[in-house]
């Protein structure tokens, strides 16, 4: 089951640290806007910095990347990094 997440008061300063933090994981977000198929996650994402806010669906987790965490624990891991710098989860 895919799950979606919204946040709101990403500044390009909490976008960049967010990336960050994913490419550490090994997944990586190329640009505002696009698709991320890597390990086994999927999503596709939109981050919007003229409204400061980020969108990500479909977000799935399959094998390999399921052997370590499931779609809730990342989208909880994504919303600890997200208000760590500031910004907030719309849910």
């Amino acid at each position: 089951m895919s799950k979606r997440a919204y946040y709101t008061g990403v500044t390009p300063e909490v976008y960049n640290e967010l990336k960050t933090k994913l490419q550490s994981m090994g997944l990586t977000l190329q640009g505002d806007s696009g698709s991320i198929s890597e390990k086994g996650v999927k999503a596709n994402y939109n981050y919007n910095p003229e409204v400061q806010s980020l969108e990500i669906n479909d977000l799935s987790v399959g094998f390999p990347a399921s052997m370590m965490i499931n779609e809730d624990s990342l989208v909880q891991r994504m919303d600890e990094m997200i208000s760590q710098y500031g910004g907030r989860s719309e849910g």
